[in-house]
């Protein structure tokens, strides 16, 4: 007999469709705002070694600043690939989210795309 993830956990512990669709929603806004502070904390770290003035106050050498903007341009790719897989995780969660709102009966019984005229057509 094959057990399913309902056999395994108790039913009060799985979460809906609506809720791990809200958890979904929760967590990519966390990862947003986080991202957002490493963005700021970059920016903070970047006025410093530049100064205020843009005068370099340390004096750093050519091979420091090279240094310093490859460190920059390595967290900017990392931030830019969470962005994109973040963008991923929203863009199914929006799919996800006309289909979390109507059970399957409803969504069967409804008249989606009756409103699209007779003469419409696809071609391939």
């Amino acid at each position: 007999m094959m057990m399913t993830l309902r056999d395994k956990v108790p039913s009060n512990d799985v979460p809906t469709r609506e809720e791990a669709l809200s958890h979904l929603l929760q967590s990519i806004a966390l990862e947003e705002e986080a991202l957002s502070r490493l963005l700021n904390a970059e920016a903070d770290k970047a006025l410093a070694f530049v100064g205020k003035n843009l005068d370099f106050p340390n004096t750093p050498s050519n091979d420091e600043i090279i240094t310093f903007n490859r460190t920059v341009i390595s967290i900017l790719d990392s931030v830019l690939m969470a962005e994109w897989l973040l963008l991923k995780k929203l863009d199914a969660a929006i799919h996800m989210y006309p289909v979390a709102l109507k059970s399957n009966f409803e969504m069967e019984e409804s008249n989606f795309g009756d409103e699209l005229d007779d003469d419409f057509t696809i071609d391939y």
